[in-house]
């Protein structure tokens, strides 16, 4: 054989070995992964006659019924118990863009902000929580997931497209009731638990939107936005808060966005102007002013239901004793926390007045309440890390309130995001430097400053490009960080460096952290789908699809009903003991 031709046999075959080597997994990661963790959903179809399963709500129920067996088979393997705990009361604070980075670059913000110590070793009130876990974030058809998706995989246990608010994977433009799923506040209702939702974003922005609403595009908040050919088909975003369950019997609702609920507050101040797309929101073109048809929902109410729309009035509501109050402070989003208007609530005052109103001791079965810090992500998305970073100190303060509100043994706290965000949190600063300064100010033959917190995307790309700064003779593409002022930097609307272009910031796809606290919270370990968060609080809760997975809800009610009739017959005795002397002397005075 010719030569050339030996060499060409030989170097086919070298590339054919190549080819198989880069095609398949080295043999001990084949072992692992063969009959492994990977549940049978999601076992590839190597009938290709037969169709690939639809990821609609009935997989997603077998997932995440999947992991909760998974889980408790653990427990019981190392004969531990708790998980059998249930829940009267069940709040989630959903840090909205709250990823790994974000957590630990928040963590020192807080303690430099409050000056405690040099910040590292600080502690957010979660960081305390005894279990953690962490949540595959991904849509069924996103890598990356958006807000729509990841909340209603946490409030429905459904995982779903990018945008889609309430329905599973069938969802349709021109069928409004295809692929709806139920929320965890719909299940809560039907056990007469008192239900209700704080936000500092619109009420009618995504995820408190999961909560209720049912539709095909997340963005539908007002008529107006609505496509002709879903006309009549799907019903905004704003009135099905008002018009139908679990919306319109929500014990709470605070939060933004009275524009798309048909109401404006014209003379409204905005003393700092914050760049995006989110600060522009749409108008009802319908003529529906929903808070008052809110207000006349609830007219029959034993005690008048109460609409505020500043600090004072939501301080001044008694809490403790009205049953329905909605309270909307901004035409859009409540403002970034690090720029509050005067009248804005906080999170923590809105936290605390929600839970005066939800709880009702023994004259509730308890309640469900959704705490989300929204405006997290928002500061991500226009690279205001400044900003971000202080609402993540705000949602703190609102999670420590709850904590301080309510009883371990009754309430199941959990603590997550929904996905992360491109912003990283890098360098070699020393430490204790303020983490929102130059990540190596401190080594002077650096040619170039760099900030701790950068992103890998988004508009702060543009602040920072060089264009006529340049250096001459310099490959460096950026304006130095010495350009900027000190109080250029320290504003609220100062935006960090970002390395692709964009208008806004792009989420990360990373899992995120899930820190949990109270009866059922050792049902969070390990890595898990994020829609197995609504099973958690479902099982533990009694309520929902996973109220009789097995017979802890049976036995639990059982005990709470022994419990019950023993108080019942200890009171009675009490009440015998305490009578007879006054019986007795009545009946001597008689005879007397």
């Amino acid at each position: 054989m010719h030569s050339l031709a030996i060499v060409g046999l030989l170097w086919s075959g070298l590339m054919a070995l190549s080819w198989a080597a880069t095609t398949q997994p080295p043999p001990l990661i084949r072992t692992l992964s063969a009959g492994g963790d990977i549940g049978p959903q999601f076992k590839l179809n190597q009938d290709t006659d037969k169709p690939k399963e639809p990821e609609d709500a009935e997989f997603w129920h077998k997932v995440a019924l999947n992991q909760l067996e998974k889980t408790i088979k653990q427990a019981q393997r190392v004969k531990e118990n708790s998980y059998q705990k249930k829940a009267r009361n069940i709040i989630i604070f959903i840090g909205d863009g709250m990823g790994i980075s974000t957590i630990s670059a928040g963590r020192i913000y807080k303690g430099q902000y409050l000056k405690h110590g040099m910040g590292e070793e600080e502690t957010l009130v979660f960081d305390h929580f005894p279990n953690t876990g962490m949540a595959k974030t991904y849509n069924v058809d996103k890598q990356v997931p958006d807000s729509a998706g990841t909340a209603t995989a946490i409030f429905s246990g459904s995982k779903t497209h990018y945008g889609a608010i309430g329905m599973d994977a069938t969802r349709s433009k021109k069928n409004g009731q295809q692929g709806r799923v139920q929320s965890v506040m719909e299940w809560a209702q039907k056990e007469k638990k008192r239900t209700g939702i704080v936000t500092t974003t619109r009420i009618t922005h995504a995820t408190p939107a999961a909560t209720y609403a049912h539709i095909y595009d997340r963005d539908w908040e007002c008529d107006t936005e609505v496509p002709a050919e879903s006309v009549g088909i799907h019903v905004d975003i704003a009135r099905q808060l008002v018009e139908n369950e679990p919306g319109n019997r929500f014990n709470v609702i605070l939060g933004g966005g009275m524009s798309p609920m048909g109401i404006l507050n014209a003379s409204e101040v905005r003393t700092t102007v914050f760049e995006g797309p989110t600060e522009t929101i749409c108008r009802r073109a319908d003529g529906r002013r929903l808070p008052e048809e809110w207000l006349a929902h609830h007219a029959n109410d034993s005690v008048p239901p109460a609409l505020v729309h500043n600090r004072k009035d939501l301080l001044n509501v008694d809490a403790k004793k009205v049953d329905h109050l909605m309270g909307l402070f901004r035409n859009n989003h409540i403002t970034y926390s690090v720029a509050r208007e005067e009248g804005e609530p906080s999170l923590q005052e809105m936290t605390e007045v929600a839970l005066k109103v939800l709880e009702r001791g023994e004259d509730s079965n308890g309640y469900v309440l959704l705490v989300e810090g929204g405006r997290i992500d928002q500061g991500h998305h226009m690279n205001y890390a400044r900003a971000a970073l202080h609402e993540l100190y705000e949602f703190d303060l609102a999670i420590q309130a709850a904590v301080n509100a309510t009883d371990p043994d009754e309430t199941l706290i959990l603590v997550t995001a929904d996905h992360s965000h491109a912003v990283t949190f890098n360098g070699y600063a020393l430490r204790g430097h303020d983490i929102l300064g130059a990540a190596n100010s401190h080594e002077k033959n650096d040619p170039m400053m760099y900030e701790t917190i950068s992103y890998a995307n988004g508009p702060g790309y543009y602040d920072h490009l060089a264009n006529d700064s340049r250096p001459q003779n310099s490959s460096n593409m950026w304006m130095p960080l010495k350009l900027f002022t000190e109080e250029e930097r320290a504003a609220p609307t100062y935006r960090h460096l970002a390395a692709v272009p964009r208008k806004d910031e792009t989420h990360g796809g990373e899992d995120v952290a899930v820190f949990a606290y109270g009866p059922g919270s050792s049902l969070i370990r390990g890595v898990f789908e994020q829609n197995y968060l609504a099973y958690v609080m479902s099982y533990t809760g009694c309520l929902g699809p996973a109220k009789d997975f097995d017979e802890t809800c049976k036995d639990h009610k059982d005990n709470e009903d022994e419990r019950e009739a023993s108080e019942a017959k200890s009171s009675a005795t009490v009440l015998g003991v305490t009578l007879i002397p006054s019986l007795v002397a009545v009946i001597l005075g008689h005879l007397l």
